[in-house]
């Protein structure tokens, strides 16, 4: 999966005094033990995210490239014997099959950080062990997989934590207070814009790298001859067996956070209609460009679009006494004395996770306290899963080329018949959800 799996520990288990409980560190008894799974790029930086926080201890890695995932348990043991003040700390093992980390009773939580395609099957056998996850963004590949995925959530009392880290970032916690507070009168409009896809020219196929289990990066997607561009990041993210394109992979990010502040783009059905444009060559099939809108019954508007300035990018929350814009870079409104309201008691205050300069550092937190608590994290996994529709159902209007209508309380298309085929595919065997 950007890394997979479980099977084999390289290292003995050697827990240092401090691990026990002793020279100020958290006891066993109140310390997160966390299974990764996937260290490719969005791994590592999560293993990153985790290291201000002291109440965690990864034990375990899973990853399909022998080498990535050796060279990151390898970083972990070096970070936690710096922290720990023991060198010989030894007590992360690496998989090579993800199954053999769940069948372990000593870990609390898991880390999915794979491949787009892996994550309805990955998160739903996560689910099924009793463990809680951090999973990334999008929530799955086909919506019925997220489908599924809520209705696990519900039976098994699991935490689910979507990686939509914006959520944990101050700057669009205020915005979607301002739009759900009335700050901006009604809103009219919702403008989302995220970076557009690219074509990828095709290469001939070869062997896999000595170390790279290709059936199981493979995993639920179908089989092919292995070439490098299949697996790298651009790669990995404009082919439609893995991912349908930065139409979800990028736009759910704010997506999410215009249904975070206007809940009717999430829980209300709507028309959705649009155009784009697919590569002409190579190997890439998802949408290099396009412009949606979604029409609501009550008029309210959502525009949905690419486009290669960053400064557009974001999400814009427009009503009839204002607007406010937030990207990761900065937030802005039609009067900057928004972004220095004082709140009323009576106001909805949207839920803040703990405070840290990081927004991955902050999701991680937020976590790792509802872990404790029990309760909902900032972007539980129903929330991740409307958002990850919403780019979902305009790709698939798309590749029909024709209006449809959505109903998400039903997680179905009105009326069409063949727009509701599209909400699944057949998964290779055994990776079903």
């Amino acid at each position: 999966l950007a890394g997979t799996l479980a099977s084999s520990a390289v290292s003995p288990l050697v827990l240092p005094s401090a691990v026990l409980g002793r020279d100020g560190q958290l006891p066993p008894s109140e310390r997160i033990t966390i299974g990764v799974f996937g260290v490719g790029n969005r791994g590592r930086h999560s293993l990153n995210a985790m290291r201000p926080l002291p109440d965690h201890q990864v034990v375990a890695i899973a990853e399909a490239r022998r080498d990535r995932g050796a060279s990151a348990c390898q970083m972990t043991e070096e970070f936690y014997s710096a922290r720990l003040g023991k060198a010989s700390y030894r007590a992360c093992r690496l998989y090579s099959d993800f199954r053999d980390v769940l069948a372990r009773d000593d870990i609390d939580a898991v880390w999915g950080t794979v491949p787009d395609h892996w994550h309805g099957c990955l998160y739903s056998r996560v689910i099924e062990s009793g463990k809680d996850i951090y999973g990334e963004k999008p929530l799955s590949r086909w919506i019925a997989q997220g489908v599924k995925l809520k209705e696990m959530v519900r039976r098994y009392g699991t935490i689910f934590q979507v990686g939509l880290q914006q959520r944990s970032d101050p700057k669009f916690r205020l915005a979607c207070n301002l739009a759900r507070n009335g700050y901006l009168g009604k809103i009219s409009e919702v403008q989302v814009a995220v970076p557009g896809g690219t074509a990828i020219p095709a290469v001939p196929p070869c062997d896999p790298p000595e170390g790279f289990d290709w059936d199981m990066w493979t995993g639920p997607a179908p089989m092919f001859p292995f070439d490098p561009r299949r697996v790298e990041w651009l790669g990995l993210y404009m082919i439609s067996h893995y991912c349908a394109g930065f139409i979800t992979n990028w736009g759910v990010h704010h997506l999410d956070i215009a249904g975070w502040g206007v809940p009717e783009i999430f829980e209300k059905p709507f028309e959705v209609s649009g155009h784009g444009v697919l590569p002409d060559s190579g190997m890439a099939d998802t949408w290099i460009s396009w412009r949606m809108r979604m029409q609501y019954e009550s008029g309210l508007v959502m525009n949905f679009c690419n486009t290669g300035n960053p400064y557009e990018q974001g999400c814009r929350f427009i009503g009839d006494e204002g607007w406010v814009h937030v990207n990761r870079a900065e937030i802005k409104a039609s009067d900057p004395k928004l972004l220095q309201i004082t709140w009323k008691d009576t106001d909805i205050h949207l839920h803040a996770s703990p405070s840290w300069n990081d927004p991955y550092t902050a999701h991680t937190a937020d976590f790792f306290r509802c872990m404790r608590t029990r309760k909902e994290p900032v972007c539980p996994l129903a929330q991740g899963h409307y958002a990850t529709t919403l780019g979902n159902v305009s790709d698939i209007s798309l590749r029909l080329g024709r209006k449809l209508k959505w109903d998400p309380q039903n997680d179905s298309f009105i009326g069409d018949d063949q727009a509701n085929s599209m909400l699944s595919r057949a998964e290779r065997s055994p990776w079903t959800v």
